[in-house]
């Protein structure tokens, strides 16, 4: 499972480092493969099911599943993939799985809260959770800095700004501290609730009892992320900004933290909690009783399961693909953080232009809010053609090329985007769709491309996608449309390669949404013109990642 998931795990445990609330979600694999050997050993009776049919009954589903959601969502999905980190989800449902299939559904029931504890490192519900929480923990955390500062005046609360700034008295040179939501415990109490969680999880107690641990727990790990923003004014007071904010300040946050940790699970036998009791010996050694009186003899430890050769190379396929799947993770990060936000800023098809072609806006439209919502815009712009583009001339084609007209709605509102769709909103306008599918335009964007006929203009071609950017610290979604006329002559444009994997996963969608070849319909010149915007939104993509991510880097 490690080698399916090999990238996932990864990122996670890259997280750890970050100054950010979701840095302890690396925690949670290892934490889990903890939980797995507590309950491994804990002498608890297992389910009477012996039948091998019903482990391939649920775990050939499990697998499935798992493999539905790394393989065939991502071109559903596109960057949103990504963004919700849906990987993470298809982990536990993998590992239930295998476990189903390799040791028997006695072994899945025996794991079931450790493999149900791999949901908690999914990013989104924090996320969520977290913006709405954030401003009033740092509040509360600045608030009670600035009343300890009365008694232990090491700092100076200053009045500017929202009260997070504090100045620190030194003789060489004084200088200026923010107490942001990184520094101000979230991420330690966030941290605290994960190992407490599975702490929880292997001890005998009542109910209040564990609650009240838990409380005890989170206002002291709080506690200490507070004297450890007092002793960082200190250090600072003492020896200069330098010393305090490079030597001390990445170290003591995690040497507190454990401290913390370490106190509560000390101090949990006073709040009459206690260890669950763990057949180590009778699961090192196993005998049982023969027919012979007053003998013994040694228990033949027999396998999990009997002919387990077919659930290996099942499992052996899955996790093949699945790993596939994992190598093309890393593409999306181009415009996604690994745990965080967006890193695309608003409008980058207009601020990233395509090398080679000219770009001006035409138009805008103010209505779009009774569409997309009150904070929605759409502008519209028209690309021109250049004299290489693609990197080639484009000699008598030139003549041939119509402005392509490239429309941007931003909003608030994901759900507009499903309400108000392209295909519907070309069909109220008596538009006939002769073929949709779904291209891959690079850097984990996965786009519709669509030919049409209109009546009056006859053919045209639209490729489409949807993403997140980030536009002053709040998440909006873009719809991104390209589209032309049919130009009148066959265009040969260089198609961008998708690669091997990308092309097995268009090809599962294509035959899943009925998706046929347009050439006997519109002909061969629809099908080069769909090819060809194809592979200009590949260049507009591949423009914006690289800008977005050098910004993104630069800072």
């Amino acid at each position: 499972m490690g080698g399916a998931y090999h990238y996932s795990l990864i990122t996670l445990l890259n997280g750890v480092s970050l100054q950010t609330p979701l840095a302890y979600l690396g925690l949670v694999p290892l934490v889990a493969l903890f939980l797995v050997v507590v309950y491994t050993l804990a002498p608890k009776p297992d389910l009477d099911i012996h039948d091998r049919y019903i482990d391939y009954i649920i775990g050939v589903p499990l697998l499935l599943v798992a493999l539905a959601i790394v393989v065939v969502v991502p071109i559903r999905l596109s960057t949103f993939f990504w963004l919700w980190r849906l990987d993470l989800i298809s982990l536990p449902i993998f590992a239930a799985g295998a476990v189903a299939l390799a040791f028997g559904v006695r072994a899945l029931w025996r794991i079931r809260v450790p493999l149900g504890f791999l949901l908690l490192a999914w990013p989104p519900p924090y996320t969520l959770f977290l913006a709405a929480e954030l401003q009033s923990f740092t509040g509360v955390t600045i608030a009670a800095a600035r009343s300890v500062l009365h008694i232990v005046a090491v700092a100076q609360p200053l009045d500017a700004g929202d009260g997070s700034l504090f100045l620190v008295p030194n003789a060489v040179h004084p200088f200026v501290l923010s107490v942001s939501s990184a520094c101000s415990g979230v991420n330690s109490v966030f941290g605290f609730l994960l190992v407490a969680a599975s702490a929880l999880a292997v001890v005998r107690g009542k109910l209040t009892a564990r609650l009240t641990w838990l409380g005890a727990g989170i206002f002291l790990i709080w506690a200490f992320d507070l004297a450890r923003i007092l002793l960082i004014f200190a250090v600072g007071r003492a020896w200069g900004e330098q010393f305090a904010m490079d030597v001390m300040h990445p170290y003591l946050g995690l040497l507190f933290f454990n401290l913390g940790v370490l106190v509560m699970l000390l101090t949990m036998p006073l709040f009459r909690l206690k260890l669950r009791r763990l057949a180590i010996r009778g699961w090192l050694h196993r005998s049982e009783p023969i027919a012979t009186a007053g003998t013994r003899t040694p228990f033949v430890v027999r396998p999990a399961v009997a002919r387990a050769g077919v659930a290996l190379l099942m499992l052996a396929v899955a996790g093949v693909l699945t790993g596939a799947a994992n190598t093309r993770l890393p593409a999306y990060e181009l415009f996604s953080h690994d745990l965080g936000p967006p890193r695309l800023q608003p409008l980058a098809v207009a601020e990233y232009r395509v090398p080679d072609w000219s770009l001006r806006q035409v138009n805008s439209y103010p209505w779009a809010h009774f569409f997309f919502g009150p904070d929605a815009t759409w502008n519209r712009y028209n690309y021109g053609p250049g004299v290489a583009a693609f990197g080639q001339p484009l000699g008598s084609q030139a003549r041939f090329l119509a402005p392509i007209v490239v429309d941007v709605i931003s909003t608030s509102n994901l759900d507009t985007f499903s309400t108000y769709g392209i295909e519907s909103c070309y069909r109220f306008h008596n538009f006939l769709i002769v073929e949709g599918r779904r291209v891959d335009l690079g850097a984990g964007v996965i786009a519709k491309a669509m030919t049409y006929r209109n009546r009056s203009t006859g053919f045209g071609t639209a490729v489409y996608w949807e993403w997140p950017v980030l536009d002053q610290g709040k998440q909006l979604y873009e719809r991104v449309v390209l589209s032309m006329s049919d130009p009148g002559a066959r265009l040969d444009p260089p198609s961008p390669s998708s690669g091997l994997l990308s092309s097995f996963q268009l090809s599962i969608n294509d035959a899943l949404e009925g998706n046929a070849s347009i050439s006997s319909v519109a002909g061969t010149n629809a099908a080069s013109t769909r090819d060809f915007l194809t592979a200009f939104g590949h260049e507009v993509v591949m423009a914006a990642a690289r800008s977005s991510s050098a910004k993104s880097g630069s800072t």
